[in-house]
Formats: structure tokens, sequence, C-alpha cells
């Protein structure tokens, strides 16, 4: 059985939900076998019986079991007893939850079980045991999670803010670009999580993964200009292997600056770092890949960038005079007005 089948708004959770809230109980076994087969008995044979949430719920009036097709497009059987082996360890109290896994185990086949009293629905995969939660209760917590992302975007942003205004200044230490680094990976990771706990709401999930889209807007690109900006060229000739290292880090690690600081070799953490330039540029718009580039290979840090003549931007390749007067005068309109704030891909 494939996981999808059990999110909200698919057909088999609407119908194992129909039976809870009727409060019938069910034990339903997706897909059959032979061994199914061997421990069976009585019941009715369905031929031709399509499979509705309607029909499913009427069928669990019954005291059996019910058999739906492994695509659940078809229900194959009702009222059937099932016969699994008492010697098989279960850790279910009642009748149908003991029932449930012992048929799973012995069959390797999916059984759900719905509680006649408490409307729980478990859904057993062998002696895996899942018990599935209401939308509302996932609601809840996908809530309470994008609240989180969005105090660590705001932390995120404030750190940009900071580090935009004191590249100009050249007074940016490592730490300080290591905790834009550091927000914006727990960011990312808060995002993914969330995206993980959104997707058990099937149907639902379209409002809470546009939010999360917009959380994290920016923040990739952003992140990536600051490394290429930050990490020591000598240790690191293109950002991806730092990429892949932050990923790796535990979140202990990954909280912990001065760890972060030894695995992306940005230490003392009080050492002023020097931007090469890369996400002044990018925030240019029309200013191709290959210029940034070519004018930080030929000006090396931000600072001698901001403080370069037209007459010396002029003489870098590509760079022509119309493009070379485009970039003083942005130049000018930062370090006039030191305190902008930007997110790359914004």
């Amino acid at each position: 059985m494939a996981k999808d089948q059990l999110i909200p708004g698919q057909a088999l959770r609407n119908g194992v939900d129909l039976i809870a809230d009727k409060k019938t109980g069910a034990l339903i076994v997706i897909g059959t076998s032979a061994r199914l087969e061997k421990i069976s008995s009585g019941g009715i044979a369905l031929n031709n019986c399509s499979y509705t949430p309607e029909m499913l719920s009427e069928l669990a009036k019954m005291d059996g079991a019910i058999v739906v097709d492994g695509n659940v497009n078809n229900i194959l059987k009702a009222n059937i007893h099932l016969n699994p082996s008492d010697n098989i360890a279960t850790s279910q109290t009642g009748t149908r939850h003991r029932t449930a896994e012992r048929v799973s185990v012995e069959t390797e086949l999916s059984v759900i079980a719905v509680s006649e009293e408490s409307s729980t629905i478990k859904v057993f995969n062998g002696n895996d045991v899942n018990e599935l939660e209401e939308s509302s209760i996932i609601f809840g917590r996908v809530n309470e999670s994008l609240q989180s992302i969005d105090r660590t975007r705001r932390r995120f942003d404030d750190a940009v803010l900071e580090l935009g205004e004191l590249e100009i200044e050249n007074t940016l230490t490592n730490q300080q670009v290591l905790e834009v680094i550091q927000r914006g990976e727990l960011l990312g990771r808060l995002s993914k999580q969330v995206r993980k706990e959104a997707s058990d709401l099937g149907e639902d999930s379209g409002l809470v993964m546009i939010q999360i889209d917009s959380l994290e807007s920016g923040v990739r690109n952003t992140l990536d200009l600051v490394l290429k900006d930050h990490l020591p060229t000598k240790r690191f000739r293109s950002i991806i292997k730092a990429v892949d290292e932050i990923a790796n880090l535990t979140y202990e690690e990954l909280n912990t600056i001065q760890h972060l600081g030894s695995v992306l070799f940005m230490e003392p953490l009080d050492e002023v770092s020097v931007s090469k330039g890369y996400r002044v540029l990018g925030r240019l718009p029309g200013l191709p890949d290959n210029l940034h580039d070519l004018l930080i290979q030929k000006f090396k840090t931000l600072p001698n960038l901001l403080n370069a003549s037209t007459d010396k931007l002029f003489e870098v390749d590509g760079i022509g005079r119309n493009r070379a007067q485009q970039l003083r005068e942005y130049f000018d309109t930062l370090l006039k007005n030191v305190g902008f704030s930007y997110i790359n891909g914004h």
C-alpha cells in the first residue's frame, strides 16, 4: 500500500475517516495473497464492487474484516473471519488490534484497524504501527512550525542587514558572517521538516507550501553569495564542498559558532572578514555572472571594487564605458547609504 493513499483527501483515508466518525470500527486488509486466503474463513466475495468511501463505511457495519485490492480500486471481500497464528507476538491490546498486527506480520500485507470506542486509526505494516492523526492536529503542529520558521527568517534578515552595513564599512568579523550562514541553514532545515509534515495534509497542504516558499524566498541564493564572498579561497575552490560540509553538521554542531568556524576555516572569530563583492554585484540588475568574476579577479575585494574609478572599471574585459559609469553610480549610492538591506533573489 502506498503511503499517500492515507493522506487526507485520498479515497482510502476518506473511507476510514467515515468509519471512525460513525464509531462502527473496522479491520481492513489492503491487498490479497495465498497466505491471506489460508487464514481467512467465511465472509462474502464481492464481484465488480468498485471502491468508494461510502461503500467501505457501509460494509464496516458488519462484524468481519474487509479486503480491498492493493490499488484501492475494488472491494474484494467483506465480513470475513481472520485466524492468524496466536504464536505471533503482538504489543497491541484489544482483539481487533492484536488480530490486525498478526495478520500483517503473517501475510506481509498492510492492515488498517479502526477502533470502535476511541475512533483511532492504526496502520500495521508487519511489526511497524502508525497511528493516523486528524488533519486539525497536523494543522496545529504545522502552524507552530511555521511560526518558528518566521522567527528564524526575521533573525536571518537582521543578520543580513548587519552584514550589509559592515561589509561596506569593512568591519565585518568572521563571527558575524558565520551567524548569517548558521541562521540561513537552520531556516532551510526547518522548512524541509515542515514541508514533510505538511505533506501529510494531502490536498490541504497547498497554502502551507506557499507560505514556506515565501519564507524561504531568496535565502539559498543569499547564502551561496555570502559563502562565495567570505570562504577562504585557499581552502574552498568552490562553495559546493562547503555547502555539503554545512549540511552534514548535526544541529548541536551547527548551533556552535566556534565549531562552524572551524569547519569553514573562518577563525579566529573576531578577525575581520573582507568580502569579495559577489553579493553586492549580484544585486545590480542586468550584470552577467561572467562579469562578476572578471571584476572580482581584477579588484580582489569589495573595498577595492567600491573605490574603483570609472576608468579602472572600464579596463575590465566586457565592461563598456556606459556600464562602467553605471557601476560607479551604483557604488556611490551604496557608499552614501550605508545601512542598505537586501536579500539576493528577492
